[in-house]
């Protein structure tokens, strides 16, 4: 079976890289700080519920953009939840 957050990780730094962001910028886009954006790319940190939501409003993608196709099509009731979570998403006040 496909470890999820692996899966996750893999499709953030694909995505972001895509974007031309530096980990920095992703960061600040979603109010983390950037050592947290790295945890999170790298595997020291799993990425919370909350924080997908945030990138996803952010990066302006859907559920299956950051779960990969594999993992969004095996867990339909999880990419549902994702994308209402992340419409209701504001971003920080800086």
């Amino acid at each position: 079976m496909t470890d999820p957050q692996a899966a996750i990780r893999t499709e953030l730094r694909r995505l972001r890289r895509a974007l031309g962001l530096s980990q920095a910028a992703a960061a600040r886009a979603i109010g983390v700080h950037r050592l947290v954006w790295h945890r999170i790319e790298s595997g020291e940190r799993q990425i919370k519920f909350a924080e997908l939501a945030a990138i996803a409003a952010a990066f302006r993608c859907r559920a299956e953009d950051l779960l990969g196709e594999s993992l969004a099509r095996s867990h339909p009731a999880v990419a549902a939840v994702f994308g209402q979570a992340s419409a209701q998403w504001r971003p920080p006040a800086y």
